[in-house]
């Protein structure tokens, strides 16, 4: 993979190690192929006899997510997941940050964006419903942003940073450390969580969970206010700016969509977003 200069350092370098992975060269193929036509079977069928949840999927669904932490992802692609699950309600409270709609901080547990976004042990992840608590973050962003406050608070964005990441504790990556044969890089497991959601999740939330990516769009036109005056930045910018259809990598469509740009534009450009937020210079 070439090193994109519009991507942070930090994931240009593991999309550099992920083309020598054997996973990425040998299973990587496979899953892509499976996933392609177990979504053809699958999703008719869901839409005929699952079209709402039945209770159990979410537990289903995190308790594969929670094995695969445990026992064959990477170190490398644990740490990018759980900084994924933290960086994205970050950008988010700091969007809502100069506006009606900020709130003071739940403590809860990995739900919310105003909860706590530590992810400790595999418990965490079972007990508090990770993955599918993780997607609802977009919709709420939505439902809680207003434009108007943020445009005539744009000052206040200007002059402050989103929080660091680092209140957040990370003690699964030790539990990794200890139990996992290391098998999966960074894409495979983000192609495993959509094949995952897309085999066990009922219809409505598995569209749901692939929708849940509109956020991005949100956040880049935030970032183009905020940053309309950093030259460099809105070049930068302008390499994330959606495709045909304003999200055509996450067409609603559920027969088109592609897990593998899951990893490259929408946990590449959180990354992105949140390390230009807090490098930058602020404004007296």
């Amino acid at each position: 993979m070439q090193r994109f200069p519009y991507i942070t350092d930090y994931i240009n370098e593991i999309f550099d190690r992920e083309k020598s992975r054997f996973d990425y060269l040998a299973i990587r193929p496979l899953f892509t192929i499976s996933h392609f036509f177990i979504r053809i079977i699958l999703v008719p069928l869901k839409f005929l006899f699952h079209r709402t949840a039945w209770g159990f999927e979410r537990k289903i669904i995190d308790a594969i997510l929670a094995f695969g932490i445990k026992y064959f992802a990477s170190r490398e692609a644990l740490e990018l997941l759980i900084r994924h699950v933290q960086i994205e309600p970050i950008l988010y409270r700091y969007l809502l940050s100069g506006t009606p709609e900020r709130r003071e901080r739940t403590g809860e547990m990995l739900k919310g964006i105003d909860g706590d976004f530590s992810v400790n042990s595999i418990q965490d992840i079972l007990k508090h419903g990770l993955t599918i608590c993780h997607d609802d973050l977009s919709y709420e962003v939505f439902e809680r942003f207003d434009k108007k406050a943020f445009l005539e608070n744009i000052e206040f964005y200007r002059k402050t940073k989103p929080e660091d990441i680092e209140q957040f504790g990370r003690g699964v990556l030790e539990v990794n450390r200890k139990h996992s044969w290391q098998i999966f890089g960074a894409t495979n497991v983000v192609i495993i969580v959509v094949f995952t959601i897309t085999i066990f999740a009922d219809f409505k939330t598995s569209i749901r969970a692939l929708n849940s990516f509109d956020s991005d769009s949100l956040l880049l036109w935030c970032l183009k206010h905020i940053c309309a005056d950093d030259e460099d930045a809105m070049i930068d910018l302008d390499f994330y700016l959606q495709t045909y259809s304003n999200r055509g990598h996450y067409n609603s469509d559920a027969f088109r969509s592609d897990p593998n740009q899951y990893l490259y534009y929408h946990i590449g450009f959180d990354e992105f977003a949140y390390e230009l937020l807090r490098k930058r210079r602020i404004a007296a």
